[in-house]
């Protein structure tokens, strides 16, 4: 491969997307056809990790060696915050700190830096797109939460290194996805409101808009709130009522955990445009000395009580980066919604009861807007040397 190509990169907790400029148009990464590049690696008992849908899958029989939204735990350390804290706990694997204080899993007996898994979802993503493209991939223009940390910066940076990749620029993402959303075609001033509900962080940005100039007056956000949360709610209340009737926990056995979890995900996408998803597991709970299925039908208005309190945890964070910003609702022009977890409609209804009067923009291509935004900005440092959108991030908040 002798042709170079920069790459766009929206590094995900649940998932990952990317893309270049092939002859001025987006094109994405994709692993057989999808997009969506679950952020997920397993280690096997022999041979290099394993990243993607093929590690997802093989989360249920493996979780102890199996690593999902390691986003969550870049540039932290054990003891930084609570939900650190509750977090480790959760996982079937240990974390512990290492002697410079970075977080480290223990997988199949060895130790593994957050960023060394990191580094395996990038190396994927560097594959998948040299395999498309047919060109090399050296640099990347990658997306960050609207509140990560500096911690959060370096580790990325490392994760990146370790995966033999340059980062040219990290972009806050919701910019990126406004910039996906056509946001930078309008001309007059606007005062624009994004929000970036993804797997793992929800992030609001109060920005000021004029043509190909973005400035961000206000950053908040929720850096551990995302779909995970929601599914993590549905595995509960499951589980509970399973409890409830026949005296199993299924929590105790990470088998069963990582299954129903992964089931509650696939519900929860099909509740994005049904209102009501089966949901299905083999072998779920021990009855009475017998196995038995779950097989249930779960509809919207059982999952509203479970995901209001977060959607509520949003509303707060919204509100709270309004009140930086020094906007009241009248002032807002446009709500822009971006990210995975913006589909869920229950939380489009409560945005637009808080906005009544405001244009708020969702699209169907939420999911892969960041990496497409990304992708956009990759245009200043091809062979082009195109300016691209202008950006002015605000330096604190």
């Amino acid at each position: 491969m002798t042709r170079e190509i920069v790459l766009g990169v929206d590094f995900g907790t649940s998932y990952t997307s990317a893309g270049a400029l092939i002859d001025g148009r987006i094109e994405l990464v994709v692993d057989n056809g999808d997009p969506m590049i679950p952020s997920v690696v397993h280690i096997p008992e022999r041979g290099p990790a394993v990243v993607g849908r093929v590690a997802l899958n093989r989360l249920p029989s493996h979780p102890s060696a199996t690593v999902t939204s390691v986003k969550r735990l870049m540039g932290s350390e054990l003891g930084d915050s609570s939900e650190l804290r509750r977090l480790a706990p959760t996982v079937p694997y240990r974390i512990t700190s290492s002697a410079a204080g970075g977080i480290v899993l223990k997988l199949r007996n060895q130790d593994w830096a957050v960023e060394q898994i990191a580094a395996a979802i990038l190396d994927r993503v560097r594959n998948l797109a040299e395999q498309r493209f047919g060109a090399q991939v050296r640099r990347i223009v990658v997306t960050a939460s609207a509140v990560a940390s500096p911690g959060y910066h370096v580790s990325l940076r490392k994760a990146a290194r370790l995966a033999h990749l340059e980062i040219l620029e990290i972009i806050a993402e919701p910019i990126a996805g406004a910039l996906a959303l056509g946001m930078h075609a309008h001309a007059e001033p606007r005062r624009v409101l994004v929000c970036d509900f993804g797997g793992g962080t929800f992030d609001v940005t109060a920005m000021l808009q004029a043509g190909t100039k973005f400035r961000a007056l206000a950053i908040g956000g929720d850096p551990f709130l995302g779909g995970d949360d929601l599914d993590e709610a549905m595995v509960q209340a499951l589980a509970g009522l399973i409890y409830t009737r026949a005296r199993f926990d299924l929590l105790r056995d990470n088998v069963r955990r990582q299954t129903l979890l992964l089931r509650c995900e696939s519900a929860k996408r099909s509740l994005s445009t049904a209102l009501e998803a089966r949901l299905n597991m083999r072998e779920a709970y021990i009855e009475d000395g017998a196995s038995r299925d779950v097989n249930v039908l779960v509809d919207r208005t059982w999952v509203q009580p479970l995901w209001d309190p977060l959607f509520k945890r949003a509303l707060t964070a919204v509100d709270d980066t309004m009140k930086r910003a020094g906007w009241t609702d009248d002032q807002v022009d446009q709500v822009a919604l971006i990210g995975g977890t913006s589909l869920v409609p229950r939380f489009q209804e409560l945005l637009r009861g808080r906005f009544a009067h405001v244009e708020i923009t969702a699209t169907d291509l939420a999911n892969v807007a960041v990496a497409m935004g990304a992708t956009l900005l990759t245009a200043r440092h091809g062979p082009a040397r195109n300016d691209g959108p202008e950006l002015e991030q605000a330096a604190s908040m």
